[in-house]
């Protein structure tokens, strides 16, 4: 691949250096998964004082930044820069595959306009302790139009491009395929049965044409957002001529969980049920949350929840972009002792819905609890705390929030296909459940 980038010097002006680097890396096989100086392909912040970094279809909050190709829906994009004053950000996206690796298009295949833009629109905060500017954008638009579907990086820079303050993941769809007997539910197998949910469907092309479905296509399965337990499907059970069957009995299993634990703090003027103190100390308003207990080997509680997502609203003033504050949440998770080998986080829409070292918890024996300190805005947030084992990317919830198959999870399916004369993957296919 590295070959036939460099093949054309005139290409070359065009492709952002910081895009054959992570091809280098991803070829080489360098591991920096942990490494806050790395780029990555996936929900990342670089920058300490860049915080809330929110993607969402527009007019919808608590939507997974997902949109069709056809039509005039847009993502709509905010962050803020607690450094406070006014900076001239820049934008691009970048195409990768269905394993979020960069593919091998060159921006003209995919962009229809400009490479990259500015955002421009933006609001200081106001009467806040923690003073930062709003930057809002919405894309794509006039500027800048998407011409293929697949995966995407969004990638916020200042004056480099190969420097970005943050990156974000978003898809944008086809309607080709058709996705149909879906069914989520208890597993088949009777050593998952209580433990785990299982995720059924077919696949009906139609008039579209998949002359190898064994080898071209792909389906990802993604539990609530999570970005570290997702499912990659790399063929069928069963193909006939009408429909594709992804009738597994394990392969499609998910650790079903529990219901995500809720953080109110859309106001500092009184203690929301989670809240055990607010204190306003030197660097801004300090919020210390009471104990979380370990729900592994209770009974399973329904209680309503938004599936890891957050929304951010204030209570205290009008407008909740440049109005809400900043406030130093405390998490406690009592636990008896230490894992030697593995880590606590908390994972939601709060992190990315991505492993962050900043949410990796620390153990303090004096208390006997994993503890961490989460600087968030002002809103309601629902999370929960993960066990990731020792050398994996992959969160378990078994110990920590225990898992029942009665708990309502969102799935999303996103069906991939790469034609044979083609160098990258399509999405041909959308899916969104909810319980």
């Amino acid at each position: 691949p590295i070959r036939s980038i460099f093949a054309e010097k005139k290409g070359m002006r065009h492709f952002p250096m910081f895009i054959i680097c992570m091809l280098i890396v991803e070829i080489l096989g360098a591991q920096t998964y942990y490494s806050p100086q790395s780029l990555q392909n996936q929900n990342r912040i670089y920058s300490d004082h860049i915080q809330t970094v929110i993607l969402h279809p527009e007019g919808d909050p608590l939507g997974m930044p997902i949109l069709p190709l056809e039509g005039s829906q847009a993502l709509q994009l905010q962050f803020d820069d607690l450094e406070g004053s006014y900076k001239v950000y820049k934008y691009t996206v970048i195409h990768c595959d269905a394993s979020w690796n960069i593919s091998l298009l060159r921006p003209n295949e995919y962009i229809d306009g400009f490479d990259y833009d500015e955002i421009r629109d933006y609001a200081y905060s106001f009467n806040t302790t923690i003073p930062y500017t709003n930057y809002q954008l919405l894309f794509p638009n006039d500027r800048m139009r998407l011409t293929q579907s697949g995966n995407y990086l969004l990638v916020v820079y200042l004056e480099e491009v190969d420097k970005p303050v943050f990156t974000h993941r978003f898809m944008v769809y086809e309607n080709k395929v058709r996705i149909e007997q879906f069914s989520q539910g208890r597993a088949s197998l009777p050593s998952f049965m209580q433990s785990s949910q299982e995720v059924d469907f077919r696949i009906r092309p139609g008039k579209y044409s998949i002359p190898a479905p064994a080898r071209d296509l792909k389906v990802m399965i993604m539990q609530n957002g999570r970005w570290d337990n997702t499912i990659m499907l790399k063929q069928p059970r069963n193909i006939t001529q009408e429909y594709l069957d992804y009738d597994f009995e394990e392969e499609n299993l998910f650790e079903a969980g529990n219901q995500y634990r809720p953080l109110d703090i859309k106001s500092v003027r009184y203690r929301s049920e989670r809240i055990a103190d607010i204190a306003y100390l030197s660097d801004g308003y300090h919020i210390y949350l009471k104990p979380d207990e370990v729900r592994a080997g209770k009974p399973f509680r329904s209680e309503p929840d938004i599936n890891g997502k957050r929304l951010i609203k204030t209570e205290d003033m009008q407008r909740s972009e440049v109005e809400a504050d900043y406030t130093h949440v405390h998490f406690s998770f009592p636990f008896p002792y230490p894992l030697a080998q593995g880590s606590i986080y908390i994972i939601g829409e709060l992190t990315g819905n991505e492993l962050q070292p900043f949410a990796r918890m620390t153990y303090n024996y004096n208390t006997s609890q994993y503890e961490a300190v989460l600087l968030l805005k002002q809103g309601y947030y629902n999370y929960m705390y993960i066990m990731v084992p020792e050398g994996k990317s992959k969160g378990e919830t078994a110990s920590t929030e225990g898992n029942h198959w009665e708990a309502p999870n969102e799935y999303i399916l996103l069906v991939y296909h790469r034609e044979p004369d083609d160098a990258f993957d399509k999405i041909i296919g959308y899916f969104l459940s909810q319980q």
